[in-house]
């Protein structure tokens, strides 16, 4: 089955009943003819930005976060990264250039990566500095700016 059809599915079916663990998952797609593995149904609900969530009964259950939750949601490691890591952000032109404690550059940059964060265009690391590229001057000031309040 197509990754986009069986993904659709999974959000149909999250939306109609309450879902909590990937089992649970595995056998209502099972029940609606989809066969997949544990490692697929990982995956899509990675990509899917799917995250376990209490409702007001205290049920927990899988959901898509909104766009607004997305951010937070991923920028959370790179916030204790940061807090935890960073030493300093110097932005010149395009580039944010992060000074980190010794061994720590490239973990940083793949946090980075990972968390998909609006103005990175790729990064770049070495021992204990990195560098983030934006696509222009104006894009990597905003960037430094979120950045910075991630030291806060």
């Amino acid at each position: 089955m197509k990754k986009e059809l069986r993904q659709k599915k999974i959000l149909n079916l999250i939306s109609k009943k309450n879902i909590a663990t990937q089992l649970e998952l595995i056998d209502a797609l099972a029940e609606i003819g989809i066969k997949t593995t544990q490692a697929t149904l990982s995956r899509d609900i990675k990509e899917l930005h799917l995250v376990k969530k209490t409702d007001i009964t205290g049920e927990v259950a899988y959901r898509v976060l909104n766009a607004e939750e997305q951010v937070e949601y991923n920028s959370g490691p790179v916030r204790d990264i940061f807090k935890e890591s960073v030493n300093g952000i110097t932005q010149v032109q395009f580039i944010n250039i992060i000074q980190t404690d010794p061994n720590d550059g490239s973990r940083v940059a793949a946090v980075i990566d990972d968390a998909e964060i609006d103005g990175v265009k790729g990064t770049l690391a070495g021992y204990d500095t990195l560098v983030v590229f934006s696509a222009d001057a104006e894009a990597a000031e905003a960037l430094h700016q979120k950045l910075k309040s991630f030291l806060e």
